[in-house]
């Protein structure tokens, strides 16, 4: 099983600095029922790549499916526990920020990305799967991505400060210890 999710990041200006952007998917289903406390006795990864042509959310099946690239792409390990409708909220997460800091800058193309398995054809049988806007009850359940930027222009005035306040701090120590 793949999956295949795309946000529209238009709205962060080009200015901003992205210090973070995390992909947050909850777990809805294991097909393994022997999951310990410890973690996922298969020791899957699932693994996020982005895309590199476009496609349509209802257009897309497995043989038209975009390649990827393993340009920025990040690695999850399968977390403990069943999610499930009215089971624990149990999510998976990935840092894309290198990603998504292409996508800003025009590095590469956002066409979205592509999670899967990175043990596709080992001879165990599994699969995970998540919540998709398509079969939940309400938002909480969607995919995530949180994006954190800053602009320069704020980064550069708390940087103004901190030196001016730094440099008030010293006189005054120097001027109590004279």
């Amino acid at each position: 099983m793949r999956g295949w999710i795309a946000f529209n990041i238009s709205s962060i200006p080009q200015s901003a600095w992205i210090t973070s952007a995390i992909l947050n998917l909850r777990l809805w289903v294991k097909t393994t029922s022997n999951v310990s406390q410890l973690g996922d006795p298969t020791g899957r990864l699932y693994g996020v790549y982005a895309l590199t042509g476009p496609w349509t959310n209802w257009g897309i099946n497995w043989a038209n499916q975009p390649s990827w690239t393993n340009q920025d792409s990040a690695l999850s390990p399968v977390p403990p526990g069943q999610g499930g409708w009215y089971g624990p909220i149990i999510w998976m997460q990935w840092d894309l920020t290198g990603m998504v800091k292409d996508w800003q800058s025009g590095g590469l193309p956002n066409y979205g990305f592509v999670v899967k398995d990175t043990q596709e054809n080992a001879s165990l049988l599994y699969s995970t799967q998540f919540f998709t806007i398509h079969q939940v009850p309400d938002q909480t359940y969607y995919p995530r991505l949180v994006i954190m930027y800053v602009y320069p222009d704020e980064v550069y005035g708390m940087l103004v400060v901190i030196v001016a306040e730094t440099a008030t701090i010293t006189l005054l120590l120097r001027r109590n210890k004279g």
